[in-house]
């Protein structure tokens, strides 16, 4: 299975489980993942979502494949319906990341309520290196977190980001020892499962609602380029590159 799931004091843990492919999310995964968290939010048995990875790798991104054979990142695409999933959550979310976190990882990160890295972990927003673009709010969001001029050096060069930055940036709440990150974010998530869940649920909806408006827009907008840069011969090269494991051979 892609995902396990487990019930335990009112926290669900969804943990991404697909080691062989680098817990990449493909679209058999992104709609298991969609299903479980609307689950989670319908039942009175849940009040935390706790997101975690099998040790090593939070989260490689999307399927490459994929996104160059279907280039569409709107809301009914099975990514689409994944980011809709976790934005309309009632219930709060929190994410553990342990290791590396690229491309639609870091995204999903945004839209989490709570998020606690190790201190090594790595995240990366690779798009224009893939010749695509940003999606699903990335755009917007990054810009909100870290300002414009560290969004762009991140986005546009494509840089690593270290944790500290991460941090920084807005995508991560805290950091901590690898030892020690994942059982600080159950600590977080069981004291959440046990404060007033309709005070928290209210609260996390307010806070949703600076910026929701807004977010939609930039989020159709950015389908928009999106589909145009995966059509290009630029980013179907860069892409197969990557996957290949070698330099681009673009002119």
């Amino acid at each position: 299975m892609p995902l396990n799931q487990t019930l335990e004091q009112r926290v669900l843990f969804i943990e991404i489980s697909r080691p062989e492919k680098r817990n990449t999310l493909d679209e058999k995964t992104l709609d298991e993942f969609t299903a479980l968290l609307g689950k989670a939010d319908a039942d009175d048995n849940v009040r935390v979502v706790l997101i975690t990875a099998q040790p090593g790798i939070f989260c490689a991104g999307g399927d490459l494949q994929e996104q160059l054979s279907r280039p569409d990142a709107s809301p009914g695409t099975p990514a689409g319906r994944f980011i809709g999933q976790l934005n309309s959550m009632m219930k709060p979310v929190i994410a553990c990341v342990e290791g590396p976190c690229v491309g639609l990882g870091t995204t999903l990160l945004y839209y989490c309520d709570l998020v606690y890295a190790g201190s090594s972990s790595l995240f990366s927003l690779p798009f224009t290196a893939l010749g695509l673009t940003p999606r699903f709010g990335a755009s917007y969001l990054a810009v909100a977190g870290a300002g414009l001029h560290k969004a762009a050096e991140k986005i546009l060069l494509s840089e690593p980001i270290s944790a500290q930055e991460a941090l920084q940036m807005g995508i991560v709440s805290a950091l901590f020892d690898d030892a020690s990150v994942r059982s600080q974010a159950l600590a977080r998530a069981q004291r959440l499962a046990k404060l007033p869940p309709f005070a928290v649920q209210s609260a996390k909806k307010l806070l949703r609602q600076s910026y929701a408006a807004h977010l939609e827009d930039v989020c159709a907008r950015e389908a928009d380029l999106f589909a145009k840069a995966a059509a290009t011969d630029e980013a179907r090269e860069a892409c197969a590159a990557f996957l290949e494991g070698r330099k681009p051979n673009l002119q």
